[in-house]
């Protein structure tokens, strides 16, 4: 297991513009690393420049101590597994695992051993000798993760390799992954937009936009305490409800329905600021005699386990989640209720956060009618 550290990594291909810029972040050994943001942040570029695909422009890149900004891909004991699974069609499973052991010159027995190793760690020791063609696309996803078992390299890099995958395989190719990675020990860098997958695998977590690091954190410190209005909105599901709204008379109000009485702190803190609400779906419940919002539902998605509601603040669909089955119609007048201990407000302009739960000490009181 070695150590990843990069110093100030940037990617530029026109020298006017960053792809990626500025990224500073050590990846500890035996680390499962997530790179998450939206299409076109830069993930994918950042894990290239890792693999040698691409050549960093400015900072450096060390692995296990050494500098590797101009080392070739096959000396950097580096693996990877990628989106579209990059199998040989014309191979049978069994031949596609050994390829690049064939190429590194590894002798016939030690390539039947470690293939046999693999097939039996991920099931499928029944389809060596099929094609490619025969498989499942969950099966062909081991077969590539078969390839990186045998090359034994100490960091394994991912490019979304479950985007192509249904809903219910996605979950349990999730958990095999994570058990790979935790068992073999390897230094694993996921490259993923679906923050689901973020906050179920990753050790840590870095957030990315227009290459640029937001946040690098465990999945609960991002989730929990989100640096600014992006992350916050990015890590969740369904996102952080948000709302404009304005400081009047000492309160924070969001359109006609909702009024929150600030502390004087937290008043000086917010000073002549333009600002928004947040608040996570989870800490809406029901109309308990405070913090209520009287407004009308919008949609209902009972979920099994969960309910969604939908409906407006200021202007501003918002959601709440709650547990159970809730029978209720769209188009009805409803009345709710915000945890006051969870309310962030967010700078309007920076969108960094001005009061967070960790930090303020927010009363929310009254109601504003419709």
């Amino acid at each position: 297991m070695r150590e990843i550290v990069l110093d100030k990594v940037s990617k530029t291909y026109d020298k006017q513009s960053f792809a990626v810029e500025d990224v500073e972040v050590s990846i500890r050994p035996g680390e499962f690393f997530v790179l998450v943001g939206p299409s076109g942040c830069g993930k994918s570029t950042l894990l290239r420049m890792l693999a040698g695909l691409e050549e960093i422009s400015a900072g450096s890149l060390s692995l296990g101590g050494k500098l590797a900004n101009h080392l070739p891909p096959n000396k950097r004991e580096i693996s990877m597994v990628f989106q579209n699974y990059a199998l040989y069609p014309h191979l049978s499973v069994e031949e596609n695992i050994m390829f690049g052991l064939k190429v590194r010159k590894i002798s016939k027995q030690e390539r039947k051993r470690r293939v046999q190793e693999a097939a039996t760690m991920l099931g499928l020791s029944d389809y060596l000798k099929r094609k490619p063609r025969e498989l499942s696309g969950g099966q062909r996803q081991r077969v590539a993760l078969a390839r990186t078992v045998v090359s034994q390299a100490p960091i394994c890099l991912m490019d979304e390799p479950l985007s192509n995958l249904d809903a219910q395989l996605r979950g349990q190719m999730r958990v095999e992954i994570r058990q790979l990675q935790q068992q073999l020990g390897m230094t694993m860098i996921y490259v993923t937009h679906d923050q689901v997958e973020a906050m179920t695998m990753g050790d840590r977590i870095m957030v990315l936009r227009d290459g640029k690091v937001q946040q690098i954190g465990t999945p609960l410190e991002i989730y929990n305490q989100p640096v600014n209005k992006f992350v916050a909105e990015f890590i969740g599901s369904p996102p952080m409800n948000m709302a404009r709204a304005s400081i009047i008379d000492g309160r924070l109000v969001a359109g006609n329905e909702l009024s929150i009485k600030l502390s004087q702190s937290d008043l000086a803190k917010i000073g002549n600021r333009s600002i928004t609400l947040g608040i996570r779906p989870e800490h809406i419940h029901q109309a308990n005699g405070q913090g209520r919002v009287r407004t009308t539902l919008l949609n209902v998605e009972i979920l099994g386990n969960e309910t969604l509601l939908a409906f407006n603040v200021n202007n501003t669909i918002w959601k709440a989640k709650w547990p159970g089955q809730w029978q209720l119609t769209a188009g009805s007048p409803i009345e709710l209720s915000i945890d006051r201990e969870q309310i962030f407000i967010f700078d309007e302009i920076s969108e960094e956060v001005v009061s967070s739960p960790f930090n303020k000490d927010t009363v929310l009181e009254g109601v504003q009618t419709l």
